[in-house]
């Protein structure tokens, strides 16, 4: 298991719980804008569900998993060739 990962992905937990039960107060007061309050209450609740997958996922995961970044290949003529990148000039003047 990858602890300093695990423990990096809980601490930003923590902030993520803590915003959104910040959001939550916000919306209690009757006239409070709680439909304006909703999407961004959606979001946070989605990262943090996204986190405790990603918790999951490092707790299954060997010590030295992606320690290292992989080396570089060299890219191919093929690939140079076939590339998709566009010039595009966004300047409208």
């Amino acid at each position: 298991m990858a602890e300093r990962e695990v423990e990096v992905l809980k601490r930003a937990r923590e902030n993520f719980v803590r915003k959104r039960r910040e959001l939550a107060e916000q919306m209690i007061p009757s006239g409070a804008a709680a439909a304006h309050f909703a999407p961004v209450f959606a979001a946070l609740q989605a990262a943090i569900e996204a986190i405790d997958r990603a918790i999951k996922d490092e707790e299954g995961l060997p010590a030295d998993y992606a320690s290292t970044a992989p080396q570089p290949e060299e890219m191919s003529s093929a690939a140079t060739e076939s590339s998709n990148v566009v010039d595009v000039d966004f300047d409208s003047a």
